[in-house]
């Protein structure tokens, strides 16, 4: 059996959302809670911007996956970010997936997304230290470090939540359970 954790990135600007994303409501539960209910009781989870902050501050994904990493000890780690409200829906599918450093999902188009994957965390400790300071590192430098396993899905569990406009649009849509 395969032992995970979890880390939730759910800092930032905010800036073309206008206001905290992980307090915006979709069909009836804030974004941080759709991605919670995704995540078993037992696995641990790190919020990323509300359990630790990264410093200095808004360092982006990458500096706050380097903080998350300091509360887990599992052998893998789940990632995501709290505007991805169903990623976490498919991080099962990517556990049995991981054969390499990292399984991501991806879309019809062949899009992957970083921010919705299972990593190896040795593999992710390394990587970030290749990288050096973390801060305003990107996720595509991080992922050229890494052999990743492209895990095909249904783009629907990537929806993205990074405008007002994209919420009213993914209210328009059922919820993923």
């Amino acid at each position: 059996m395969k032992t995970w954790s979890a880390i939730v990135l759910s800092g930032g600007t905010n800036k073309r959302f206008g206001s905290d994303k992980s307090v915006a409501l979709l069909h009836g539960l804030t974004l941080l809670e759709n991605v919670l209910t995704f995540i078993p009781k037992e696995v641990k989870t790190v919020i990323v911007g509300k359990d630790v902050f990264e410093e200095p501050p808004l360092g982006g994904p990458v500096a706050g996956i380097a903080r998350g990493l300091q509360e887990i000890d599992s052998e893998f780690v789940a990632v995501t970010a709290v505007d991805m409200p169903y990623g976490a829906s498919l991080f099962a599918h990517l556990l049995d997936a991981i054969e390499n450093d990292a399984a991501m999902p991806s879309d019809e188009q062949g899009f992957r997304q970083p921010l919705c994957g299972i990593y190896r965390r040795t593999s992710l400790l390394a990587a970030i230290e290749k990288l050096g300071n973390p801060h305003g590192q990107s996720m595509r430098a991080l992922c050229d470090l890494l052999v990743i396993d492209h895990v095909p899905v249904d783009s629907r569990a990537l929806i993205d939540i990074d405008t007002p406009e994209d919420l009213i649009s993914a209210q328009s849509s059922p919820r993923i359970t």
